[in-house]
């Protein structure tokens, strides 16, 4: 559980973290009664001492070998984990908004950038099994990309994200433009 916890320390944006609050079993054992599911062990503890959380926009998720071929990425942005906190990214809030649009063995736990969404398995053969919901993809839309939260979170490597640096800017003036603000800016 140790490598598990600090590699959630290292992917969390606790920059952007708001909240700091832990929550207990009582909390878990109330939303998994509520919506009848059994929640694995791995992502009940990422709920009681995380949750809502935003990924640090350089690490991205590494899925298996094969699922690439099958939609053709090799790594996924997560923007935000759910959680119980009250926000934006509370998970009971999620389940009802997608529960009419996702199978009733998943329920959401990220979403991705563009409205995709990671899940997590709650019956039989999904069980505690992680998958990506693409939403705007006809056909099979649904892929196992992970067999438990821990191995998911494991997956997640550092990438070199070219950031918003004035160095990687280029701007495209036309001639009489550029003149005005040069111009202007000697003044």
């Amino acid at each position: 559980m140790e490598q598990f916890k600090k590699k959630l320390e290292t992917i969390i944006d606790f920059d952007v973290k708001e909240i700091d609050t832990s929550w207990n079993e009582n909390h878990i054992n109330n939303l998994e009664g509520k919506y009848n599911i059994k929640l694995p062990q791995d992502y009940s503890y990422y709920l009681q001492h995380y949750g809502n959380d935003y990924i640090k926009e350089d690490y991205h998720f590494i899925p298996p070998e094969g699922l690439s071929d099958k939609i053709k990425l090799t790594q996924f942005e997560v923007d935000s984990f759910y959680g119980l906190y009250n926000d934006e990214n509370n998970i009971e809030d999620k389940i009802n908004f997608y529960k009419d649009l996702l199978p009733a063995d998943l329920i959401p736990i990220a979403d991705l950038p563009g409205g995709d969404l990671v899940c997590i398995g709650i019956q039989d053969n999904t069980q505690n099994k992680i998958y990506i919901w693409f939403h705007e993809m006809d056909g099979e839309n649904i892929y196992l990309v992970s067999d438990s939260f821990k191995s998911f979170i494991m997956n997640f490597k550092r990438i070199n994200v070219e950031g918003n640096k004035i160095e990687n800017v280029n701007l495209n003036l036309s001639n009489k433009l550029n003149a005005f603000l040069t111009n202007a800016s000697k003044k």
